[in-house]
């Protein structure tokens, strides 16, 4: 069925054709020929996805290698390539569903949306476990194309689909927190966290969010969550020195040595009630001012107060239920990294970014104590909502 509304925020076109002593038979033929495309525009900006009938055509080793060949291609940078490559194979066998999505996938990248949207739209008619990937490829190109809202309903009706897949809900939240509605965007980041807990993306994002929102504590969880998953890339190192700030935020040294801690009495708690640990984690950083702490190296002071973050978080209200997402998602699981012991090589490694001969030393000296934390960390259970 065609949204037809949608032909009133198409782009502006302009045809020019001089019909000027034009027979009947051939403005006939012209009229014809526009409203089929004017229909053909309809169907790629606002085309209902039925559900799979078509079954695809298994990809044959000919076909796979061709494939894999394109990938690469992709991978360089090479899209016009990879194209070429994906076209070889959908010239032999036009239902090799992997053929399509990454046809789709490149045509996206190369920034041609709407020849990637017809793509997709064509990939949805097949039962396949690309599927999923489909109902992205749409939304992200209408998303692409100025057209969020059809991308909202795509995202939508895609979960309706598989309810539990985070892509979806990870690429529903980026599109609408693009067009300011800042609630729900984050309520459909904490369905991708809690969908995929592995997920890097979701952490970076949700952290940008807290610290935005003046959500201190919540910010720090956030960003040492994705440290974990992401430790050492270029988001990391900015990840990374957005944590370091926040570590040291609420202490300053003034004159005569005098060191001044400021605490936020007025901090909100509808993601857990962290007043009291942000007021302690003040006084923390005030320590780094001691002439004590200026023996230590600079890696020795973070990781004393990740250390100490820690301590703090599993005394503060500890076994006390409470509403709010940052509270019951990510405390609980930091709460279990110091009971097990893990607090010096989780803060070890996700200081890796810091590029720091230190942490490099420690984390090759101490390898089973992180594969041990790194193991526990991946089967960890965590929070979903329930």
């Amino acid at each position: 069925m065609l949204a037809c509304a949608a032909l009133f925020s198409l782009p502006v076109i302009t045809l020019r054709f001089d019909l000027k002593g034009a027979q009947p038979a051939m403005l006939k033929k012209f009229i014809s020929l526009l409203v089929f495309y004017l229909v053909l525009s309809c169907l790629v900006f606002a085309q209902e996805i039925a559900p799979p009938k078509l079954e695809p055509k298994p990809t044959t080793e000919k076909h796979d290698a061709l494939i894999r060949d394109g990938i690469a291609l992709h991978d360089k940078g090479n899209f016009d390539g990879a194209i070429a490559k994906y076209q070889e194979v959908l010239t032999e066998n036009s239902e090799d569903v992997l053929a399509l999505y990454e046809l789709g996938y490149s045509y996206f990248a190369k920034s041609d949306y709407k020849k990637s949207l017809e793509i997709a739209y064509k990939g949805t008619q097949y039962k396949s476990k690309y599927l999923v990937g489909f109902y992205v490829l749409i939304g992200n190109n209408l998303d692409n194309l100025n057209e969020s809202e059809k991308a909202i309903k795509v995202y939508q009706s895609g979960l309706k689909l598989y309810p539990d897949n985070q892509l979806l809900h990870f690429n529903l939240a980026v599109t609408l927190l693009r067009l300011n509605k800042t609630d729900e965007g984050k309520k459909s980041l904490k369905n991708a966290m809690m969908a995929d807990p592995n997920y890097r993306s979701s952490h970076y994002l949700l952290a940008q969010l807290y610290h935005k929102e003046n959500y201190k504590i919540p910010a720090i969880l956030a960003i040492c969550r994705f440290l974990v998953v992401e430790p050492d890339s270029p988001r990391s190192a900015s990840a990374l020195q957005g944590l370091l700030s926040l570590l040291s935020e609420g202490a300053t040294k003034g004159k005569d040595n005098q060191i001044n801690i400021v605490i936020n009495t007025d901090s909100k708690n509808d993601e857990g009630d962290f007043g009291a640990l942000q007021g302690a984690l003040a006084i923390m950083s005030a320590a780094k001012h001691l002439d004590e702490s200026k023996k230590k190296s600079e890696v020795q002071l973070w990781v004393e107060s990740l250390t100490l973050l820690l301590s703090l978080m599993d005394e503060a209200k500890d076994g006390k239920k409470q509403p709010g997402f940052a509270w019951n998602y990510y405390r609980p699981y930091f709460i279990e990294i110091r009971k097990r012991n893990f607090t010096e090589p989780f803060a070890y490694f996700i200081l890796q970014s810091k590029q720091s001969p230190e942490v490099q030393k420690w984390l090759v000296q101490n390898y089973q104590k992180v594969n041990e934390f790194l193991a526990w960390s991946k089967s960890y259970q965590w929070y979903n909502g329930k």
